[in-house]
């Protein structure tokens, strides 16, 4: 696992509702639209800015959820990111949004994704000439204890299923599908049929995005457990905004973070 075993043991009781204790979470998005939803649901919402960013506080499900946006990209997201859990400590954080999904997976617009791991696919060595994937750095960029990370952090497998679980139930009668698989972090957004090929071919991605590696790196760091929830806005490959579907995305997502919140 991407953090130590015996911590996230731990944590997974309480989240049982084993230890009494009732966690705060902390939500993330890119860009404050992705929040309407989720801030809707919010009881005693209050809502303030910090650094230029929104940022919402409320209840859902008797938890205390903070609703951060970072800004899109992977130095805006470790950046708030760092900053805010010195702040608020969450016990729990979940970085949620809209997300392209690789078209091999049959995710269509409105389907949701949970993460299993995150890959940065471009922190690496120059590959040969053409190719959009790069080969792998010779020394890790983050050790914690035995493990070395190069560019895939394997996320909490326990928190990642009992999502799953949980949506799949949440969603049975709406037609909407759920998938758990890795989620590929990109720093450019692919725009070829082939760049989308070249990177399923390497990392069997399900949801290409641009912040959930730098998210999943600061949690490593500080020993949060982490989740990623996302909603297809679009397919990865051949760029045509027009059948985006990004409002529906950003409500999916949204509902989808809500019910697992209630579910822990």
């Amino acid at each position: 696992m991407a953090v130590d075993s015996v911590f996230f043991t731990c944590t997974f009781i309480c989240w049982a509702g084993k230890c009494g204790k009732m966690p705060s979470v902390l939500v993330l998005a890119a860009v404050a639209d992705e929040f309407n939803e989720l801030a809707r649901r919010l009881h005693n919402p209050l809502k303030t800015e910090e650094m230029g960013r929104t940022k919402w506080v409320g209840q859902i499900g008797g938890h205390r959820v903070c609703l951060v946006e970072t800004g899109p990209g992977l130095i805006n997201a470790a950046m708030t990111l760092t900053a805010t859990v010195l702040n608020e400590k969450p016990e729990l954080v979940i970085q949620t949004g809209c997300a392209g999904a690789f078209p091999t997976t049959g995710l269509s617009n409105g389907d949701i994704g949970v993460a299993t791991e995150e890959v940065d696919a471009q922190l690496g060595i120059e590959g040969k000439i053409g190719e959009d994937v790069p080969d792998l750095l010779p020394f890790p960029i983050l050790k914690k204890g035995a493990l070395e990370i190069q560019n895939r952090y394997l996320l909490d497998q326990d928190l990642a299923q009992k999502a799953l679980q949980t949506l799949k139930k949440a969603f049975s009668q709406k037609n909407v599908s759920v998938m758990a698989g890795p989620f590929v972090s990109v720093v450019t957004v692919t725009a070829t049929d082939k760049r989308a090929k070249s990177l399923y071919a390497a990392y069997q991605g399900i949801m290409e995005n641009m912040e959930g590696a730098a998210s999943a790196h600061v949690c490593l760091c500080y020993n949060i457990p982490y989740l990623e929830i996302r909603a297809v806005s679009n397919r990865v490959g051949h760029r045509d905004t027009s059948i985006w579907a990004l409002p529906l995305a950003f409500e999916r997502a949204g509902e989808a973070v809500a019910h697992v919140i209630k579910a822990f």
